[in-house]
C-alpha cells in the first residue's frame, strides 16, 4: 500500500471566521544557494502571483498581506513546493538542494503533522515491515516467498491499511479545528476513496469547512461524487495523432480499459506492457482499451506514443491533470485505470494487478 508523504505544512487553526487579511511574515535561511527570486501564488490552475522578494546570501523575508491562512505554492529560484500559511511569523531553515517545508518554524502546523506521521509510523509502516521481515524469515535461505504467503502477507498489509485510514478519522474527529486534516485528507482520498473523504470532511468543524483547504477539498469530493462506481463514464473530447478531436462515448455493449498515463512515466510504461499482454488474451471478447495520455504537450506524447506502437485507441487530452476528467476521477498518480462495463458505467477506478484483471473477469462472463 502506498502512504504518499505529504510534504506540504499545516496546522492547528481554531478559526473564529474568515478573516479580511492575513499578515504574514516568513524568514528563509537556505544553505546550498546563494541569490534567487522567491515568489509565492496561488493554487489555481492559473496561478496568481501574490508575493514576491529576492534571496541574498541564502537568506530571504517575504512579507505581506493575503486573503487568507492556508495552502499556497512558494518558488524558491527553480523549486517549487506547496506550503501552508498560518501564522503571522513563521522561519524556514532549509537545504535548497532538499527543500522541505515541514521544518518550518513557529508553525502550529508542525505538531499535528507529526501526531499523524507519528500515528502512520506506528500503526501502518512498522506493523507491515515486522509482517514482511516475519514471512521472508520463514522463507528460508531462498528468500522467496510462495503465491499463498505472497497473498496472505498482501492481505494483512491491507488489513494494516483499513485500520490506518480509521485511526486517521478518529484523530480527525479529536482534531476537527486542525488546517493540516482537509489536506491530508484530500491527498489521502486517492488511496482510501471518496467515502472515506466525506466522512472526514464531514467531521471537521464548520469554521475548517470553510476554511481555504476545507473548501478544496469539498471541491474535490463534488467532483468526485459524479464519477463514482455506477456512475456514468463522461463524454471525454481528446485529440488523435493526426490532431482530429474525438469525443470518446461509451455504453456500445463492450467493457472498456482507460489507461490516463504520460511518456515521462516509468511505471506507466511497464503498465503499457501489462495491458498489451492483456489485451492480447483478450482478443475476441466484447471489450476494448483506450489509453489517454496526460503530457504537457503533444510534443512530448507522440514519440513515445509511436515508440510503444499501442495497438488499441490512443489519445492527448491538452489540460492533462487540470482536465476536467482528471478532477472527476481524482486522478493525481499514473498510472491511473478505470473499467466501464457495458452500459457506459464506472466499474471500478484507479485498479491494477488482481483487481484490474478480477473485474475485467467478472464483466466479461
Amino acid at each position: 500500500m502506498r502512504i504518499f508523504t505529504v510534504l506540504l505544512v499545516m496546522g492547528c487553526l481554531a478559526c473564529t471566521g474568515t478573516p479580511k487579511g492575513f499578515h504574514v511574515q516568513l524568514k528563509g535561511d537556505f544553505i546550498n544557494v546563494d541569490t534567487a527570486t522567491v515568489a509565492l501564488y496561488t493554487l489555481e490552475n492559473d496561478p496568481q502571483l501574490l508575493l514576491s522578494t529576492k534571496m541574498e546570501e541564502g537568506k530571504f523575508v517575504l512579507k505581506g498581506t493575503l486573503p487568507e491562512p492556508g495552502n499556497y505554492s512558494i518558488k524558491i529560484g527553480e523549486v517549487r513546493v506547496n506550503i501552508v500559511l498560518d501564522a503571522p511569523e513563521l522561519f524556514w531553515p532549509s537545504d535548497y538542494l532538499a527543500v522541505d517545508p515541514r521544518y518550518i518554524k513557529n508553525s502550529p502546523a508542525t505538531k499535528t503533522m507529526l501526531d499523524i506521521y507519528g500515528i502512520i509510523r506506528e500503526k501502518y509502516k512498522v506493523p507491515t515491515q515486522s509482517l514482511q521481515a516475519e514471512y521472508f524469515a520463514k522463507a528460508g535461505e531462498g528468500g522467496t516467498l510462495s503465491a499463498e504467503s505472497e497473498k496472505e502477507l498482501e492481505e494483512k498489509n491491507h488489513e494494516c491499511f483499513l485500520k490506518l485510514g480509521e485511526l486517521i478519522l478518529d484523530y480527525v474527529k479529536e482534531h476537527p479545528n486542525d488546517l493540516f486534516i482537509p489536506v491530508f485528507i484530500k491527498q489521502q482520498m486517492s488511496e482510501y476513496g471518496y467515502e472515506w473523504g466525506k466522512k472526514g470532511y464531514e467531521l471537521l468543524s464548520p469554521e475548517m469547512q470553510a476554511s481555504q483547504p476545507g473548501r478544496m477539498l469539498k471541491e474535490k469530493l463534488d467532483n468526485l461524487s459524479r464519477t463514482e462506481v455506477g456512475a456514468m463514464f463522461p463524454v471525454v473530447t481528446v485529440q488523435n495523432a493526426e490532431g482530429e478531436m474525438v469525443d470518446l462515448k461509451l455504453g456500445d455493449g463492450k467493457v472498456y480499459v482507460i489507461d490516463f498515463w504520460a511518456s515521462w512515466c516509468g511505471p506507466c510504461r511497464a503498465m503499457m506492457q501489462e495491458l498489451k499482454e492483456m489485451y492480447k488474451t483478450c482478443r475476441g471478447k466484447p471489450i476494448d482499451f483506450i489509453s489517454i495520455s496526460l503530457d504537457n504537450t503533444k510534443k512530448a506524447w507522440l514519440p513515445a506514443h509511436e515508440e510503444e506502437q499501442i495497438p488499441w485507441g490512443s489519445y492527448w487530452i491538452e489540460e492533462n491533470f487540470n482536465s476536467s476528467i482528471a478532477k472527476q476521477l481524482g486522478i493525481e498518480a499514473i498510472p491511473f485505470i478505470v473499467v466501464v462495463d457495458q452500459d457506459g458505467k464506472i466499474a471500478g477506478k484507479n485498479l491494477r494487478d488482481e483487481k484490474l484483471t478480477g473485474k475485467i473477469n467478472e464483466l466479461l462472463k
